[in-house]
């Protein structure tokens, strides 16, 4: 039976996922979803080691999860001179929801490449929304990828992530460049309630970012 609950006025933990993106989608917040998907190796990277640096800095416990290795420390000291995040390799939607059960409350999880995971179905999903709220966490669900049907993302959120109502964020991200200046071009697809006038397209200028990888 649904227990009703009264909302807390009171200020929740977030992370920003991407610091140049804060002012249109806000951080990423205690008991949210994000699935994000990225076209390029230079806009995963951003969003990847940006969200984790984040929740490192700010002292919130950070997990990466995904089907290969792929996680770079290295990396990662560009943006941060913390370095403990925890690893593990997932092949299902069981390995993350066990992986899930033993993560800190209050975490922030990202999760690489989710589609791929075997055995995921809406029971799973719905299964994965309910730990999320139990124990507070930030989950980013990504996936990088150069197939995708830009003319139906909302089709493409629901073949890759088969439950998109349950994400308070729905994000497409890819990077271009000219002349040696680099922009983060955004389509957001739902976003958090305060944030719902960011719907659309966006493009905003990340050169100090995109260089911190290119060195």
């Amino acid at each position: 039976m649904p227990m009703f609950f009264k909302p807390d006025d009171d200020e929740t933990r977030g992370v920003e996922l991407i610091d140049e993106l804060t002012q249109l989608i806000g951080p990423l917040e205690e008991g949210s979803m994000a699935a994000v998907v990225t076209i390029d190796a230079l806009s995963y990277a951003i969003l990847q080691y940006s969200s984790i640096a984040s929740a490192l800095n700010s002292e919130l416990p950070a997990y990466h999860l995904a089907p290969a290795n792929s996680f770079s420390l290295k990396l990662l000291s560009r943006l941060t001179e913390k370095r403990d995040i925890l690893l593990a390799r997932i092949y299902s939607m069981e390995n993350l929801l066990n992986a899930l059960k033993t993560v800190e409350n209050s975490s922030l999880v990202f999760v690489s490449d989710f589609p791929v995971l075997t055995g995921i179905t809406s029971e799973g999903m719905l299964d994965l929304r309910k730990i999320v709220d139990d124990k507070s966490l930030m989950l980013v669900l990504s996936h990088n990828t150069l197939e995708l049907n830009e003319l139906d993302l909302t089709g493409e959120f629901r073949r890759l992530f088969v439950l998109p109502e349950l994400f308070e964020l729905l994000m497409v991200m890819r990077t271009n460049s000219y002349r040696g200046h680099y922009r983060l071009n955004i389509s957001i697809l739902k976003a958090p309630a305060e944030f719902i006038k960011s719907i659309g397209e966006h493009s905003i200028p990340i050169d100090s970012k995109a260089k911190l990888f290119l060195v």
